[in-house]
């Protein structure tokens, strides 16, 4: 035998010299391996390593006897290794890569080597990561005591071998400088030794194009991040490890900024913003003030905001202190920082601009109450409530209410709670008004002790405190304006308690958390906490829900001492929802739980759980709405997973909306998943759930006008349930927002024909009417906007708008509660769509302008509705004909005793014409001159305008400042580096930009910056010496009665006939 064996050997190692030919099979190597000696088996897997890639499938059949060979004991471990190689490269082209990693990780080094490149390494390695992120995670979920929701078994692999390879992984990527790729292992597992391991590895090169790259796109990445405590960790690595140990030339401060900001450290931002401040470069200086500006407009949480400006007076105080000198001229630099974080300075831009370019049309209005008056609508309650806020959705913000006081009659018309809304809709129009808000409302708000009782019902003048708050929701208005009418609201609070009001307390309530929102008062919250206790079901909704706008976004954190009782707040509202019957306060905390746990992520996954088991529905419907607001932003699978599984399986409606809904919130930066997700629901028999799913696209694509998103809603518009069709409506409009007239046109057509139909049900009636607010809401000039949906602070991170998403959510309980619609005037206030370039001094410069790549149709408001008016209906002469003019002349000629026919005959040809059949017309009748004469006159326009040419639409235009920009048409503007202005953020040319003048020392044209009610009045005069009368400069005034003919050629405000022009002051800000 072992003579036999030999000879086979040799035969096998040193084949005859025969012709070389391709061996197509490996049966005569696999036989080798059902020998017992183990020196044919191991020289057959020398053999078969080499064909393995293209015999794999014969080998397959003996993967049994491969894995076997690789498990025995007895067997030498080059053998054992080369069985495990042979036998993975296997498994790894029959698709199964954890079997495949598996016998990788047993063959050693010598067969499974990272540093050569091959599909096999890709794959294993890919595999690898896998595996350890895996394990990481497991061990993350055994630390917290959570099991596995799979429960899928996994093969067991060599825990120290798996680091290994991931360790060469690493290695492998320093060397090649792959250190994105690094990044991403790291992150993806949670790793925070690795995570700190690689950006030590990356500040270690020295080169500042990689570090500023690799910097950038760790914070992108962590953005999409779906653990916020690794996220908070690797935030925390990258500043100390990163951007502290940049160079002045190499750090972007931007990316710091916005790090800092995500890390919740309003101290760190402090100093931040105080070190730009105090900055000697002019470029420092104007990026400290363009923090500010993103600080206030892209979070939108007014409490970490007041903490920051808190810490900037304490570092400009530090600072002041080292050199005495440098006080007074810092002192105007943090005086102007402070305007913009807590001086209200951008409020004041947001109301100028949509004030003075506002393109709201009256005639929508107009026609829009004469088709309900029409068809009856204006009879139907609802129908006229969502008239009134309409109306204010179109003029929101814009402090236009021409129209209400034009017909204060028509408003009048609402009674009890419609009231209280169309007093509140005030709110929505003067909102960030506060300079005037005591004023407006003054003739509906509750009368003061010393003052008359008056007439206003208590609707209106709960409506009045509701209005009060919306117009002082807005994050961007001063601190001490909210403060002021908080104090007053709280007053108004008590003494409603105290005479037992429920309307009132309700009013108050609401307008105290719009007042207080994000603000984490908790001397208020216990006051709404004392309200909510009364068991009264009105007042007590608006309690739990003025609790959860007073601490949205609340941190809990164990070194703060309000946290404690922000937990004992929690945990009572908690258990006082399960104690009470009334379903109205059961809702309201569980909106204001999901407004408290905004942005918790994992933190809120304990309360979710609790609220999910509940057998109340209102609470699992609060549950839906706290899952898609502590991960509003995220994408996180897990979140999509559970909403899509309450969306199918729960047994009650409204949480099956509620979740369906919650998908645009966790979605909405990538919006274009909704559509694919929900496509399926807008199919589903329960219409809840195609009610929801209309909102969820319309939300997700807000503005957008995405024509696949509209083509999914077109079947909802003729759904057989009448509350879909509302659904559908609503989506479309907001789809719609902001889109030129050619967009919208057939949608506009399809409003119209339901108002003007009377056969439509109230509530499918009720979606157009608003719709038709929220297509031209703002005048034209906002959108709803949950945050940035695109990388556009220059490599930062895009950041979700609390308000927005508060403002939304609240909107959405209209579906309960109809005065819950002007909530989203919340929404529209934090995104108004605009460019306004500033100057060092807060000034706008006339001169700058945007370059927008596209033709100025594509932007374009719609065009406004034409007034017809009806033409008097004229009689229409008749014709007469030519035989019948020529028996009236020769009548006439009789009469004139013409004898001889023949010579009349020629005298009444045309000259130049053959034709003895027509008359001169100079003879002809009056009627039939006439006739000629306007057919001639009508016929000359024709031509005029056949000859005239339709001037082609330039592609490009100039956008001035300020001027509007709509989300999508950012991605068309780009600078002209050519002009006088320098914005100092290149990458985003919208919202509030600084700019940098590069000529400072010539002569500049600006605007100021005023309120709607500074705009009528008239500039103060130029300096001059007054002259008392009988000098010989004293100028005579003028005889307003009987102006002389110098003094009217004096007047500047005469024309060229002498006659005074009279100016109009008319101020739309006073009260009726």
């Amino acid at each position: 035998t072992n003579t036999n064996n030999q000879t086979m050997l040799s035969t096998i190692s040193h084949p005859p010299n025969t012709t070389t030919t391709t061996n197509t099979s490996a049966s005569h190597l696999l036989a080798l391996l059902s020998e017992p000696d183990r020196t044919l088996q191991s020289l057959a897997l020398q053999k078969l390593i080499h064909v393995v890639d293209s015999q794999w499938h014969e080998i397959s059949e003996k993967l049994v006897d491969l894995e076997e060979l690789a498990e025995d004991a007895t067997v030498d471990a080059p053998t054992r290794q080369l069985a495990s190689a042979v036998a993975s490269r296997v498994f790894f082209h029959l698709d199964e890569p954890s079997q495949a990693l598996r016998l990788a990780l047993e063959a050693g080094e010598e067969y499974f080597n990272l540093y050569e490149k091959s599909l096999y390494n890709e794959a294993m390695l890919q595999a690898a990561m896998e595996a350890y992120t895996k394990e990481r995670a497991n061990e993350k979920k055994n630390l917290a005591g959570c099991k596995d929701e799979d429960g899928e078994e996994e093969e067991v692999l060599d825990g120290e071998k798996l680091r290994q390879v991931v360790e060469m992984m690493f290695q492998r990527c320093y060397r090649d400088g792959c250190y994105g790729h690094a990044l991403g292992v790291a992150m993806e597992a949670r790793s925070e030794e690795k995570f700190r391991e690689v950006i030590q590895q990356v500040m270690s090169t020295n080169d500042d194009s990689i570090i500023q790259c690799e910097l950038s796109y760790s914070l992108r990445a962590l953005e999409s991040c779906t653990s916020r405590t690794f996220r908070n960790v690797a935030l925390k690595i990258m500043v100390e490890e990163g951007y502290d140990k940049c160079s002045a030339e190499t750090l972007n401060r931007t990316q710091l900024f916005a790090a800092l900001q995500l890390l919740d450290d309003p101290s760190a931002v402090g100093k931040a913003l105080a070190e730009l401040l105090g900055s000697s470069d002019d470029h420092l200086l104007l990026l400290g003030y363009q923090l500010c500006f993103d600080l206030v407009s892209d979070s939108g949480n007014p409490g970490f905001v007041e903490e920051v400006a808190s810490a900037l007076k304490e570092a400009s105080g530090s600072s002041d202190n080292e050199e005495g000198d440098i006080k007074v001229e810092l002192k105007p630099r943090f005086e102007k920082a402070n305007k913009v974080l807590t001086g209200g300075f951008l409020g004041e831009l947001n109301l100028q601009f949509l004030y003075k370019n506002s393109d709201s049309d009256p005639l929508i209005m107009k026609r829009l109450k004469k088709a309900l008056e029409e068809k009856g609508g204006s009879r139907i309650s609802a129908l006229h409530n969502a008239a009134v806020v309409t109306h204010s959705f179109l003029n929101a913000g814009t402090t236009n209410d021409t129209f209400l006081r034009d017909d204060l009659a028509w408003f009048k018309k609402a009674s009890n709670w419609a009231r209280f809304s169309a007093t509140a809709s005030l709110g929505v129009i003067h909102a960030n008004h506060t300079s005037e808000a005591m004023t407006l409302l003054q003739p509906y708000l509750p009368p003061s002790n010393n003052s008359s009782s008056g007439n206003t019902s208590d609707y209106a003048q709960g409506g009045a405190l509701y209005a009060l708050g919306l117009i002082h929701a807005s994050t961007s208005i001063g601190a001490e304006a909210r403060h002021s009418a908080s104090q007053y609201l709280r007053g108004q609070l008590q003494e409603a308690n105290t005479s037992s009001n429920e309307v009132l307390s309700h009013g108050a309530a609401l307008g105290i958390g719009l007042a207080e929102f994000g603000s984490k008062n908790m001397s208020v919250c216990e006051e709404l906490k004392d309200l909510l206790m009364n068991d009264s079901a009105v007042a007590g909704e608006a309690a739990g829900i003025g609790i959860g706008l007073v601490l949205c976004g609340a941190n809990f954190n164990d070194d703060d001492p309000n946290s404690i009782i922000m937990s004992e707040l929690l945990e009572t509202i908690q258990n006082y929802a399960k104690e009470t019957q009334h379903e109205k306060i059961i809702r309201g905390i569980s909106i204001g739980i999901a407004l408290i746990h905004y942005q918790k992520e994992e933190s809120a996954d304990a309360i979710i759980q609790e609220m999910k088991s509940s057998r109340d529905p209102i609470l699992r419907y609060g549950a839906m709405y706290t899952l898609a607001l502590a991960y509003v932003g995220t994408g996180s699978n897990s979140a999509v997973k559970q909403l899509l599984h309450c969306a199918v399986s729960d047994v009650n409606n409204d949480v099956r909306m509620a979740s369906v809904i919650g998908l645009a919130f966790v979605l909405y930066k990538t919006p274009e998943r909704v559509p694919e997700l929900v496509k399926l629901l807008l199919e589903s028999f329960n219409s809840h759930v195609r009610y929801a799913a209309c909102l969820a696209v319309g939300i997700a694509m807000a503005g957008t006008g995405d024509e696949l998103s509209l083509k999914l809603l077109e079947p909802m518009l003729d759904d057989m349930t009448d509350f879909v069709r509302q659904g559908a409506f609503l989506g479309s409009a907001f789809i719609l927002m902001q889109c030129n007239g050619k967009t919208s046109a057939q949608f506009r057509e399809k409003i119209n024909s339901i108002l003007t139909d009377k056969h439509v049900s109230m509530l499918t009636k009720m979606g157009a009417v608003l719709a038709t607010g929220i297509l031209d809401a703002g005048g034209r000039n906002v959108c709803l906007k949950l945050g940035q949906t695109s990388s556009s602070r220059g490599g930062g991170i895009n950041f979700t708008s609390m308000p927005s998403v508060a403002g939304t959510v609240l909107f959405l309980q209209h579906w309960h509660w109809y005065p819950m619609m002007h909530m989203l005037s919340m929404a529209f206030q934090a995104s108004p769509t605009y460019i306004f370039g500033l100057n060092k001094d807060f000034d706008f410069p006339k001169h700058f302008e945007v370059q927008c790549n596209a033709k100025p149709s594509m932007f374009a408001y719609p065009k406004r509705l034409e007034d017809k008016k009806e033409e008097a209906k004229k009689r229409v002469e008749t014709v007469t004909l030519s035989t019948t003019a020529k028996n009236k002349a020769r009548e006439m000629r009789k009469k004139k005793g013409d004898e001889v026919e023949g010579e009349s005959d020629t005298n009444i040809v045309k000259k130049g014409d053959g034709d003895s059949s027509k008359m001169s017309v100079d003879e002809l009748p009056t009627e039939q001159k006439k006739m000629d004469l306007d057919v001639n006159e009508t016929a000359a326009p024709v031509e005029e305008k056949k000859r005239k040419r339709r001037e082609q639409e330039p592609s490009t235009h100039v956008l001035t400042n300020p001027s509007r920009v709509t989300s999508s048409q950012i991605d068309f503007c780009a600078f002209d580096s050519k002009q006088r202005y320098a914005p100092i953020n290149k990458q985003r040319p919208s919202g509030v930009i600084m700019l940098r003048d590069l000529t400072p020392g010539e002569e500049e044209e600006v605007g100021k910056v005023k309120s709607p009610s500074a705009e009528n009045e008239a500039d103060p005069p130029e300096p001059f010496e007054w002259a008392p009368p009988g000098h010989d400069d004293y100028i005579a005034p003028i005889d307003i009665d009987n102006p002389s003919e110098d003094s009217s050629s004096m007047d500047p405000k005469t024309d060229s006939d002498g006659d005074a022009k009279m100016e109009s002051t008319e101020n739309n800000n006073g009260t009726d």
